[in-house]
């Protein structure tokens, strides 16, 4: 029996749009996908954009801000995805 699908809407913003080649991708994904296996499948699509972006060095110096929702994420990769959830991705801020 295949597992239910589900549907989750990823939008894209600043330099991150021009990486995604879109404003926003729509994804099929079955009942129980995690944010991680979502962010696995954008650098599998397209890897020259997403695999710095989404692998920075170090760690804790992170260019990648994500919500879900509207509501900011604090790294929790193995959080389930539900039907039409909106996972924004933003890039980070910095200069001085």
């Amino acid at each position: 029996m295949n597992p239910r699908q589900i549907t989750v809407t990823v939008r894209f913003f600043g330099i991150l749009e021009k990486y995604a080649g879109a404003r926003f991708i729509v994804f099929d994904v079955p009942e129980g996908y995690t944010l991680q296996a979502l962010l696995d499948k954008l650098e599998e699509i397209n890897p020259p954009a997403y695999r710095d972006l989404l692998r920075q060095i170090p760690e804790s110096e992170h260019f990648l801000r994500i919500m879900i929702n509207d509501v900011l994420t604090h790294e929790d990769e193995e959080f389930p995805l539900s039907q039409d959830d909106v996972i924004t991705l933003l890039p980070g801020i910095s200069g001085g």
